[in-house]
């Protein structure tokens, strides 16, 4: 009876298994990637992991903007935005992307996502007082909060262009 009995849990936990891992699992290109050498990776190798990293922040852009227009709703998008370009930045090798590579391009790419990834992270860290009455959205801070949210701009553009450029 106790063999039925747990066959039968392992038989109905297996689907349910199963759909928690497709839903939290969500496979990337920037997993596997090969291990690094002394010249980093090939364009063939990075590109489709550098385009998700790059696809991430095409939509986390819209969603600073929201924020620094004042809708507070983005604020949780923008937090899972970044969440997921930092698993990606990690799965792509952390603070290995900073190292030399060989093909300058994609090290300049790397250097302009880290950047941004940067900026977004110092935007998140003061994204409060982007909103609300004091003290949580004391107006002497508010601009310079905005200001911070601001900076990822050009370096965003940058990566953009240069993604492009090297597809």
């Amino acid at each position: 009876m106790a063999r039925a009995i747990r066959l039968w849990i392992v038989l109905f936990s297996l689907p349910l298994a199963g759909a928690c891992g497709v839903a939290a699992g969500k496979t990337s290109a920037c997993e596997g990637l090969p291990s690094y050498d002394k010249s980093g990776l090939t364009r063939k190798q990075y590109l489709p992991c550098a385009g998700e990293m790059v696809a991430t922040l095409d939509r986390l852009a819209p969603q600073i903007e929201s924020m620094i227009k004042g809708d507070e709703s983005a604020r949780s998008d923008a937090r899972a935005s970044v969440r997921e370009l930092r698993g990606l930045m990690k799965q792509a090798g952390g603070l290995k992307l900073m190292e030399r590579w060989n093909d300058r391009a994609l090290m300049d790419l790397n250097v302009d996502i880290w950047n941004t990834a940067t900026h977004h992270d110092a935007c998140m860290m003061v994204a409060g007082q982007l909103f609300g009455k004091p003290p949580l959205g004391d107006e002497k801070y508010r601009e310079a909060a905005k200001s911070e949210c601001r900076a990822y701009r050009s370096s965003y553009t940058e990566a953009s262009r240069a993604y492009r450029r090297l597809r």
